[in-house]
């Protein structure tokens, strides 16, 4: 039996996933909680746990620092990472120190519950057989392994690099930089298990933006057998994403500079956000910006940030028992009366409105009563 530890500041979250989540049909077990890194510590040192499902914004000690001391003190722990989806940076880290998947919250829905701990149990399988998938095995077999001591952090700090270059768009368009970056990713030579969580968060980050564009969603295997396997469905991604990309009205300069907006609007939420301020950043003039924006994206530009923040906002209401005004600032509101009116207006309701009348309208939302 697979032991875990559910850590997460929002109590209603914990009670949701221990109480919604078909742990024993995956072989597995929750045997505690935290809500915070440090209670978390107390509790692994006196208890055993394999399986650790850890929130990165927490107070005390963020799910960052928590995982930091785990890789130290428990490095045979699984970890996964709980999240919103425009926590990127914070989810490359994770899976930098060595969280094996991540679980954005927006995903528990019940019929994802069995996808989410599908995948989550067949890694740890995968993992725990006797033999890895070694470097000849699922890479080319020319290619000679490093060995494990050599040069850790130059091989993390390259990672980094590389997955840096896959999260921008210059590797769609131009066919020998998308060669190098598959022959940089090669080089790297991730366990699997590690590589396919990084390509899982990229997968996430990729379609936040390019669904904009009308794009079909770009969808991962349930596991890569080979290198080769990870070539194909990297091929195929690219194709998927250029073809949505194609707006024969502009330039591809221009598509690039609107995209790079759109990126812009995703990961500043929270920052007090204009279209001259957006327009400058991707070298453009406004009034020429505003109209290619609203031409690629199918709304203007004030029309598309609102709808985002509030979509955003729903988000937190449904899966957080944060604060309307914690909402309303991390969405880009300061005014917490402006935030309910503009809510009011897309939605017809007020936020606290809204949360209770969807209070049994999700799963997760439905089970949250058991606090």
């Amino acid at each position: 039996m697979i032991k875990v530890m559910i850590v997460d500041d929002d109590k209603l979250v914990r009670k949701g996933l221990m109480s919604a989540m078909p742990w024993r049909e995956f072989d597995m077990e929750v045997v505690g909680e935290a809500s915070n890194g440090e209670k978390a510590l107390e509790f692994l040192a006196v208890n055993s746990v394999d399986l650790l499902l850890t929130d990165l914004a927490m107070p005390v000690m963020s799910g960052i620092e928590l995982l930091k001391v785990v890789r130290k003190q428990y490095p045979s722990m699984y970890t996964v990472v709980l999240t919103f989806h425009q926590d990127f940076e914070y989810i490359q880290e994770a899976l930098r120190l060595g969280a094996i998947d991540y679980i954005a919250k927006v995903q528990l829905e019940k019929e994802r519950f069995d996808e989410v701990l599908g995948r989550i149990h067949k890694r740890i399988l995968e993992d725990a057989k006797p033999v890895q998938p070694a470097s000849e095995d699922f890479y080319a077999a020319d290619h000679h392994p490093r060995a494990d001591s050599e040069d850790q952090q130059a091989t993390g700090r390259d990672a980094d690099h590389v997955k840096d270059m896959w999260a921008g768009l210059e590797w769609i368009h131009h066919e020998e930089l998308f060669a190098a970056q598959l022959q940089q990713l090669k080089e790297l030579r991730l366990p699997p298990t590690k590589l396919f969580g990084h390509l899982y968060a990229l997968s996430d980050k990729w379609n936040q933006y390019f669904l904009t564009l009308g794009a079909t969603a770009v969808q991962i295997p349930d596991a890569f057998d080979s290198w080769q396997e990870v070539e194909v469905w990297l091929t195929e991604i690219r194709a998927l994403i250029r073809k949505a990309m194609e707006k024969p009205a502009y330039s591809q300069e221009v598509v690039d500079s609107v995209m790079k907006a759109v990126r812009i609007i995703k990961e500043e939420l929270q920052e007090p956000i204009t279209s001259a301020m957006i327009a400058k950043r991707v070298n453009m003039s406004r009034s020429y910006f505003s109209q290619c924006f609203k031409d690629i994206v199918g709304a203007n530009f004030s029309e598309y940030l609102r709808n985002h923040r509030i979509e955003k906002a729903k988000e937190y209401l449904l899966y957080s028992n944060k604060t309307i005004l914690w909402i309303a600032e991390q969405v880009g509101y300061m005014d917490e009366k402006y935030f309910s009116r503009t809510f009011r207006e897309l939605t017809g309701c007020l936020p606290s409105e809204f949360r209770s009348q969807n209070g049994t309208g999700r799963e997760m939302s439905d089970l949250r009563g058991g606090n």
